[in-house]
């Protein structure tokens, strides 16, 4: 179809839900490279992350955002989700429109994208939607990624609405009993609200005991009676720091590592001169009370030791990674 034979007044083809195959996809996709009929730049990552939507279940087939074709039948709008056909080599029903003009889409995707916190919203969280969105996002990292990716590299990894609200209804749906926790954190030391309520949380299911996990929060929030050698007293000193970084993509893990370090010093009775947390540090694992493990960590210690380090790019030495509004490597206060 031509589009200056299409007046702008002229109605515009109805939707049809039609079923595509990886082939019909990967056909459409050809025509669209062929015509040049969509400028926009394909994001295969963003493609694969539908992608594992339609594999793991979350896809909803019953989506109502078009799938907009032009007279060379080529894809308009739409892109991403027929390459994700590709990619997960399943069949997906998508409402279809054909013989679009090209100028109708300069008006696509003129809409407010919604949030992972606005998706929570669906399932029936009320309250700290976006904490806790990004929490659950934290916390998955945690599980799946702690020992194979440096927690600085983490802000490069990408779920979708879905997968948050999956992860959060079949691994944290019990993440908002820990809010008041987490206030609490954020008034008492400053903490962000994604570090706050991960420690909170990562503590208590792993941590081994409900009385030593609120002792070791207890102290923490309020800071009182506690000794000068005491790892709350030293992270909170790194927490009330005007200089410590507070904004930036890595800041909760850095934060989150902080406080485990906390809490893994503390319940060992270990002693901390330092509060630190390097980029090459792997994201700790949370110690269980009355566990045999017992160790004790100065300024530069854990440095030394290999097996709590991550490799770094081969073109970046440990001088030279850093994170995000630091001037050094190393989150740290000294006294």
């Amino acid at each position: 179809m031509n589009d200056e034979s299409m007046s702008s007044s002229a109605p515009l083809p109805l939707p049809v839900r039609e079923i595509v195959t990886p082939a019909a996809a990967a056909e459409i996709l050809e025509k669209t490279r062929l015509y040049g009929c969509n400028p926009r730049k394909l994001d295969s990552s963003h493609a694969r992350r539908l992608a594992r939507d339609m594999c793991s279940g979350s896809w909803d087939d019953y989506n109502p955002d078009v799938l907009s074709l032009c007279g060379h039948g080529a894809a308009i709008q739409g892109q991403h989700r027929l390459e994700a056909v590709i990619i997960s080599k399943t069949p997906r029903s998508f409402l279809v429109v054909r013989d679009l003009p090209h100028q109708t889409a300069t008006t696509m995707d003129c809409g407010k994208a919604r949030s992972a916190a606005t998706a929570l919203s669906l399932v029936g969280v009320e309250r700290h939607r976006k904490d806790i969105s990004s929490t659950v996002r934290l916390l998955r990292l945690y599980d799946v990624e702690r020992k194979n990716v440096a927690w600085p590299a983490w802000r490069s990894v990408v779920y979708t609405n879905a997968e948050i609200v999956r992860f959060f209804q079949s691994e944290y749906s019990d993440l908002p009993d820990f809010l008041p926790l987490m206030t609490a954190l954020k008034s008492g030391v400053y903490s962000a609200p994604a570090a706050s309520l991960a420690c909170a949380y990562l503590v208590h299911r792993d941590g081994g005991s409900t009385s030593h996990a609120d002792d070791f929060f207890r102290g923490l929030i309020s800071g009182a009676h506690l000794d000068t050698a005491d790892p709350r007293w030293v992270v909170r000193r790194y927490f009330q720091n005007p200089a410590r970084p507070r904004r930036g993509n890595t800041v909760s893990s850095l934060q989150l590592g902080l406080l485990l370090k906390t809490w893994n010093l503390w319940i060992s009775h270990g002693v901390w001169e330092m509060a630190y947390f390097r980029p090459n540090e792997r994201m700790p694992e949370v110690v269980r009370a009355g566990s045999a493990r017992r160790f004790t960590e100065v300024q530069h210690e854990s440095a030394d030791s290999d097996c709590n380090k991550m490799p770094l790019s081969p073109r970046r030495t440990a001088r030279q990674a850093r994170v995000p509004d630091q001037n050094t490597n190393t989150a740290q206060v000294r006294f």
